[in-house]
């Protein structure tokens, strides 16, 4: 068992200590889709660490000069010309939405490393964004609508916001939702008390259960399910 947990670790065992044990194991191989993500929160939030992490190949990741380049750019992101492209076109759509921007004007801290210990179990996590009166999370998506608010749920958003308040109790939780494709909307939503205990709740809950947990495999329900 691990000394430390993250949001998404505690997420994964939420729903089953398989899904955790298989979350703790697995090769991280990033998608297409998540290293759009990674590019657009890195324009955002660090533009300036831009050259630092990331270079741009005007081509096709094929052929000598492909791997040329991936030779000269070793240990940083590399991403095409086009991936470049797309990414910068939804962040010029974020600065039309004037909420967002406020609260990127209000920022002072971004991709902050946060730890903090609960029921006896340490954890971890990065803030996106961290402002005078609140706390935020870039989260990119297809439909920031309605699907995303469906998804609010379904992916436990609530207990992210409820666990990264420990370290700012006195702090309002943000997620910034932005369309990565389509209309290229973006929506701001705010967590609201009641929301934010009901992620509490289930984040207490789940350590304890964590915490007892002998960290050898386990489904679901052993039994049947009448439904």
């Amino acid at each position: 068992m691990k000394k430390r947990l993250s949001y998404s670790a505690l997420s994964a065992f939420g729903k089953s200590p398989n899904h955790l044990l298989r979350y703790w194991s697995k090769k991280f191989e990033p998608t297409s889709a998540m290293m759009l993500g990674s590019l657009i929160h890195k324009i955002i939030l660090e533009p300036d660490d831009f050259d630092n992490d990331y270079a741009v190949f005007e081509g096709t990741r094929r052929g000598k000069v492909w791997e040329g380049f991936k030779a000269e750019n070793e240990g940083k992101e590399l991403v095409t010309i086009k991936e470049f492209d797309i990414a910068n076109y939804v962040v010029e759509q974020t600065k039309s939405n004037k909420t967002f921007m406020d609260l990127l004007m209000r920022t002072s801290e971004t991709e902050k490393e946060i730890r903090w210990e609960s029921k006896g179990i340490e954890f971890k996590g990065f803030v996106d964004m961290v402002g005078d009166t609140f706390i935020a999370d870039i989260k990119t998506t297809t439909d920031a609508g309605d699907k995303f608010q469906r998804d609010i749920t379904y992916n436990d958003y609530k207990m992210q916001g409820a666990m990264y308040l420990e370290c700012f109790p006195d702090k309002d939780f943000y997620i910034i939702a932005v369309e990565k494709s389509g209309a290229f909307n973006v929506q701001v939503y705010k967590f609201s008390n009641s929301m934010l205990l009901q992620g509490r709740n289930k984040y207490l809950n789940l350590t304890e259960k964590y915490k007892e947990w002998d960290g050898e495999k386990e489904s679901y329900y052993d039994g049947i399910i009448e439904i």
